[in-house]
This record gives structure tokens, sequence and C-alpha cells, in this order.
């Protein structure tokens, strides 16, 4: 039988959560994607794996029998990759690290150079991470750790520590009513036209949207997976969108104009590494994140 270990992830998380949706969310997929993955899953065992309704999901018979194989079979690759991926970074002594394109050089700087102190002879590769699903590469084995935005997809996934809490910023365009102001709130945003992240980005599109804020989900102009769309849409005119402190001194595009947006609760910077890792590198990894965060 060819049955994928993505196959059999998607079922844990549904027969964990019972939940299409919800486990669509944790595994930073879209429900429709895990759904067509489980039917192809019961379709090679020849099976129905749930009882599915509009008010429940349950295991079946068959579901009930693969809970404890999958969940053994992915403990052991994950326990194999995981040994794996240590011996190789031992060998190369490059670490791999994924980041979101705002963080700025500065902290980057600062972290890599910490972490040589702490470890020398080793390197820090740094790869910018997808903004639909940034921590994809953590949870996947690719990278080691990664410096993100929360909230992101899989989040429950992994372990963190929060580095930074930035002021959220709007993005104006030039003649924009609001250029007038120094600050706004919520409130002013209400009715425009928001540049947002893809629907995959799940609590992540949701936070930049303020979406729990408005009422009513908030009108959208254009989805983007990348900052040179997200600022050709202000510049454009399309929308406006939000975004950290930082990032309006990492980007200046004429055209875009910065605001503070005075009541939004701010956006928090975490490094994030496998969930339960006693990896003694990542951990020296963390310790230099929190260093260069706090240089006290």
């Amino acid at each position: 039988m060819d049955v994928s270990l993505q196959a059999l992830r998607c079922f844990l998380a549904v027969a964990e959560d019972l939940h299409f949706t919800q486990a669509a969310e944790r595994l930073g997929m879209t429900q429709p994607a895990v759904s067509k993955t489980i039917r192809r899953l019961e379709g090679v065992l020849g099976a129905p794996l749930f009882v599915r309704s509009r008010q429940y999901v349950e295991l079946t018979d068959t579901g009930l029998s693969l809970l404890p194989v999958a969940t053994r079979m992915l403990a052991d690759f994950d326990d194999w990759a995981r040994d794996l991926r240590a011996v190789r970074a031992e060998a190369t002594r490059v670490l791999s690290v994924g980041y979101h394109s705002s963080v700025e050089p500065a902290l980057t700087n600062a972290i890599e150079a910490g972490f040589r102190g702490l470890r020398p002879g080793w390197s820090v590769r740094m790869r910018i991470v997808d903004w639909a699903d940034p921590a994809r590469g953590v949870l996947e084995g690719t990278l080691r750790a990664a410096l993100l935005r929360l909230p992101v997809p899989g989040q429950d996934r992994l372990d963190l520590e929060v580095l930074r809490r930035d002021a959220r910023y709007v993005a104006l365009p030039d003649g924009h009513r609001l250029l007038d102001r120094d600050g706004v709130r919520l409130a002013d945003l209400k009715d425009e036209e928001f540049v947002a992240l893809p629907t995959a980005s799940g609590p992540l599109r949701a936070f930049w949207l303020a979406a729990d804020r408005f009422g009513r989900p908030p009108r959208i102009a254009a989805e983007v997976d990348n900052s040179e769309d997200f600022f050709q849409n202000i510049q454009s005119g399309r929308g406006v969108g939000m975004l950290t402190e930082s990032s309006t001194r990492v980007y200046r595009r004429p055209g875009v104009h910065y605001r503070l947006v005075e009541d939004a609760e701010p956006s928090e910077l975490a490094v994030v590494w496998e969930r339960d890792g006693t990896d003694p590198i990542v951990r020296d990894f963390v310790r230099a994140c929190l260093e260069a965060a706090d240089p006290r």
C-alpha cells in the first residue's frame, strides 16, 4: 500500500480533534486539502476511517485500529529524523534557521554573533520563511528553529520564547483620508479594504486583519504572500495593511505612509523550535536569541 507520512499526519490530526477544520488549522492546511487527503487514504485502505455528519465526526472501527499504528509509525520516524538532523548538523556545524522578512538585520546579526560565541566553529544559515505557512520548516524538520511573528499555524506543536512585542502600524497610500493624523484607532479602519495574507495562514491572517475587533469580516482588496506584492498594492491605492513597528523601519517605500494603530494589541516576535526538543545546539541558539533581544 502506498501510504504517505502526510496522510498519516492528517489522519492523526483529525482523529485527535474529531473536527476537520480544527485539524486543518493545526496542520497549516486548508480544510478541503485535509478532507481530500483522508478520502485518498480511505481509498488506498479500502475502508472508511471516519463517520461524518454535520453534528459530529467519529472514528470507525478501522480508524480506531489504525490510530495506535499510525501514532507509533510517525513517532518512530520523527525520532529517526531528529537523530539524523542532529548528526548532519554536527558534521557540518551549520544550524538552519528560518526568519520572517520583517525581522531587523541588527537583531539577526546579534543573534548569530551570540550563537557563535556559545558554539565556536558553528554558523547559522538563515532562510526567509513562507508567509502563508511560516512554521512549516520547523514542523517538518527542514529548519531547526525560526524567528516568527505569532500566531502561526501549527503553533500548538512548537515550543517558543517571545523575544519582542512591537506596536502595530497601518500602511496607507498617498492621499489617504487618515494621513492628517499622527495615530489611528481600529474603528477608523473598519470600512477600509485590506491587503491580506493568504487564507492558508489562518490565525496569522486573522491577527493582521484584527478580524476579532471589527464585528464583521474585513473587506479584502488583495491577498499577497510576499512583501513586494504587499507594498505594491498599498502604493497603488488598492487597500491598506497592518504591519509591525520594526517593518516601518525595514521597509521604506515611496507613496507608503505609516501610522500607529493606537488600540491594536502588539505583535509578538518569537523564536520557535520543535516541541519538547532537547537538542543542546538548538537550546544554545534560543539562549542567543534571548540575550540578543534583551542585551543587559
